[in-house]
């Protein structure tokens, strides 16, 4: 073989040997004003071109963007004047903030899939200017004139006002404080006990009945977490996704699948809890009945009973 022949069939190796992406897919993200101010709402938009038989979602986009709140989120799919086997799925935020000053919203990735073929790309991050409504030079009215003198009343009368407004409200403090002292602390329940009574008063509120799945999963992750943390002595009540996720890993006596799920739950309805979006009524039922799992799995033996202290008084 000669020495072309070799080359060549290196190089044709190398390109068979070089994986091809399974489907194209593009994706473009821009907001319809990039120089708002403080307390303006605008739309952050994410375009997504991909072939109409994919499965595409943004895994990444749960609660708010960075330093702007998600007040509205919808998408949707759109086959009309696009290429024959093509669709373009369109992401839309609705998001304002109170913080001025120069801001990127960061790159969102976006996950496609066909079958068992997935391709993963990320947006370019997107430049947001927000600026007050003052330039900060103007003069306060109340400065443009010298205060006028009243000779009615003397200063001395106003500092006495004062005085005596000061101490009515220490008074009043002090008494409040005295009142509600002598009823004292409501004895706190054991865990299992206040978890079982917490998620009764939930379901009597109907929240899923009338479709306010917000209220509902803010109040059933609050009534999980409260429950293992202080069934297993760990610290998540407060704890970001990210934070939940490595102290989850560490809970001893708890099972791994709900070491799991409890994350999941956190993941799954932080859309749900933040940007509006909602779960099917399956779903919803799934989550209400692992709350029940969760406490029957995992409830003290009657040995563990017989060491628990008893409730604060």
């Amino acid at each position: 073989m000669s020495r072309f022949s070799a080359f060549f069939a290196v190089i044709f190796a190398f390109v068979c040997a070089v994986p091809a992406l399974a489907f194209d897919v593009s994706v473009k993200a821009n907001v319809d004003n990039a120089q708002v101010f403080v307390g303006d709402m605008f739309n952050y938009e994410i375009q997504v071109t991909a072939p109409e038989n994919a499965i595409v979602d943004l895994p990444s986009f749960v609660g708010n963007l960075g330093s702007f709140e998600v007040k509205e989120m919808k998408n949707e799919k759109v086959t009309e004047g696009m290429p024959k086997g093509s669709a373009k799925f369109v992401w839309q935020a609705t998001l304002n903030t109170f913080v001025s000053g120069d801001f990127l919203i960061a790159p969102q990735q976006v996950q496609a899939a066909i079958g068992s073929d997935t391709v993963k790309v990320n947006t370019d991050p997107v430049a947001v200017k927000v600026s007050t409504r003052t330039t900060g030079e103007e003069t306060d009215i109340l400065e443009a004139e010298d205060p006028l003198d009243d000779p009615r009343l003397p200063q001395w009368f106003f500092v006495l006002l004062i005085v005596v407004g000061v101490a009515l409200l220490v008074f009043l403090g002090w008494f409040l404080h005295k009142k509600f002292a002598k009823a004292g602390a409501a004895p706190q329940l054991p865990p299992y006990e206040e978890a079982v009574l917490a998620l009764k008063e939930l379901r009597a509120k109907n929240y899923l009945a009338e479709g306010n799945q917000g209220d509902y999963f803010m109040a059933l992750g609050f009534i999980a977490r409260r429950y293992v943390e202080r069934r297993f002595e760990v610290d998540i009540l407060d704890a970001t996704v990210a934070e939940l996720k490595q102290r989850m890993a560490h809970v001893a006596g708890l099972p791994q699948a709900y070491k799991e799920s409890v994350v999941t739950l956190a993941v799954e309805t932080e859309p749900v809890k933040f940007a509006k979006m909602k779960l099917d009524g399956e779903r919803c039922r799934f989550w209400d009945e692992w709350a029940d799992r969760l406490l029957e799995d995992t409830k003290p033996t009657p040995e563990e009973k017989n060491t628990e202290p008893k409730a604060k008084k």
